[in-house]
This record gives structure tokens, C-alpha cells and sequence, in this order.
């Protein structure tokens, strides 16, 4: 199984709205509070299963409902550049049931979000049969028990992605899925867009070596073929030629 991460950020600086994230990853009808917009994915198929887990000691019932928890973090964070939440992109192994892989994906979540004070809202998308995936969005602000807190700073820290890798990988060979799994029998695989952003921060993945080797593939240059149907043609355009070639010596003996 592909054990690759991406992990992008949802930025009011990039004219991002987490409102529309949360509604697009959810296949959900939210409306954004700051834009006075409303944003609707119901249409959208691929929706396996969805959940919304908050520390336990945030008792705020208003929070538990999607829609208003994002409004809640929109009107919280009111810098022109803030940082709303962050999206993660997990891989699901395939042939797995729907049960299993929600387990997998949910105590990796909790013990490494949830656990920490921060919101996690989570979708299960089955719109690919071959690359079952789950999106995350983690709320950048934390809760403690007096209402919101400062957010965590280790975010900003390359160290951290790279951990998270980790974590995650490990959390996959518990669970008795290796990176060298098969992905015929059981495996997963991720948006290639993942690789491509993680090759970048100079992060090795597998899938990202495999990119560079079909980069590499593709910069040599093969021998040029024409298609089936132009060399019918030129065939004939050949024939014909030759044809109207030898009416002409004819008629130049006969003369």
C-alpha cells in the first residue's frame, strides 16, 4: 500500500475559504458566513462516510454541526493572511471493507489530532473505484477547556510533515499494510499531485521516484511512427503515383 501523505494548507491569504473546503469534501450545502455565500456539493457522488470529532472536554454543542464549526473558525481568525485549517489527503487500501478502512483512518486521526485539541472533520471518497482516499480537515486554532487556544506552532516546522509520515507509515505496518504491498491485492494509491508537492520539500517517497523515473522516460526521444490510418493513406498516395507514372511511359513508347 501507497503510505504517502499530502498535506496542503487552507489559507485566507490564497483567497481560500474552509467553509467551501468542508462543504466540497463532505458533498454538503454550507453557507459561508464571512462571504455571505452559500456553497453546494450535494450532487457530487463518491461519498462513503463522514464524521466530525472534537476533544472531549468541548462540550459547545453549536460546534459538533459542520457548518457552524468553520463559521466558528472563520470568525475566530480574522487576519487577512490566517491559516484555517489543513487539508490531508490519506490513502485507503483497497479490497478492505468500508468498516475496516474507517477504523484505520480513525485512530490514526485521533491520536494524532484529536488527542492534541484540534477539530477533525473527515470524509471517506469512493468516487474511484482504484483510489479509495479520505480528506481531513484539521482546524489550525486548538481547543482547551476554556474555548479556543493558540495554535500549535510546530506546524510551521518541516520536521513536523516529515513525522507525520512516519507516524502514519507506522501506523500502517500495525496494522499489518507495508509500502511494498501489493496494490492489486489490497493496496491504495494517492493523488499524484501528493508526490509531486513532497518532492519538492525534498521529501523521498515512493511514489515520487516513480515520477521521476516516467519524467525521465518521457524526455527520450523514440523513433516517430506514424498512425495506422496516415500510412494507408501515404500507401495509396503511393500507388497512385506509381500508377500514373508508368501511364506516362506508355504513352511516351507510343509516341
Amino acid at each position: 500500500m501507497n503510505t504517502v501523505l499530502f498535506v496542503r494548507n487552507i489559507s485566507r491569504g490564497q483567497g481560500q475559504s474552509v467553509v467551501r473546503a468542508a462543504a466540497y469534501c463532505g458533498r454538503r450545502r454550507l453557507y459561508d458566513e464571512r462571504l455571505g455565500k452559500t456553497f453546494n456539493f450535494t450532487k457530487r457522488p463518491g461519498l462513503g462516510y463522514s464524521e466530525l470529532r472534537l476533544p472531549a472536554y468541548v462540550n459547545n454543542p453549536v460546534l459538533h454541526d459542520s457548518g457552524r464549526l468553520w463559521n466558528a473558525v472563520e470568525a475566530h481568525l480574522t487576519r487577512a493572511n490566517a491559516r484555517l485549517a489543513r487539508e490531508l489527503i490519506v490513502p485507503l487500501p483497497r479490497g478492505w471493507s468500508l468498516e475496516s478502512q474507517i477504523l484505520l483512518v480513525r485512530g490514526f486521526l485521533e491520536d494524532e489530532f484529536v488527542a492534541r485539541g484540534h477539530a477533525v472533520d473527515w470524509h471517506v471518497h469512493l468516487d474511484q473505484p482504484r483510489n479509495p482516499h479520505v480528506h481531513a480537515l484539521v482546524s489550525f486554532p486548538t481547543w482547551d477547556t476554556k474555548g479556543f487556544a493558540p495554535a500549535d506552532k510546530n506546524w510551521d516546522r518541516r520536521a513536523w510533515l516529515v513525522s507525520l509520515h512516519a507516524v502514519w507509515r507506522r501506523h500502517c505496518d500495525r496494522q499489518g499494510l507495508t509500502a511494498s504491498s501489493d496494490p492489486g491485492r489490497g493496496g491504495g494509491s494517492l493523488h499524484l499531485g501528493g508526490a509531486h508537492a513532497l518532492s519538492k520539500r525534498g521529501v523521498i517517497t515512493r511514489q515520487g521516484q516513480r515520477l521521476a523515473a516516467l519524467r525521465a522516460l518521457s524526455t527520450v526521444r523514440r523513433p516517430h511512427k506514424w498512425p495506422a490510418w496516415l500510412r494507408v493513406r501515404l500507401r495509396r498516395r503511393d500507388n497512385v503515383g506509381r500508377k500514373r507514372q508508368r501511364v506516362r511511359e506508355r504513352v511516351f513508347r507510343d509516341r
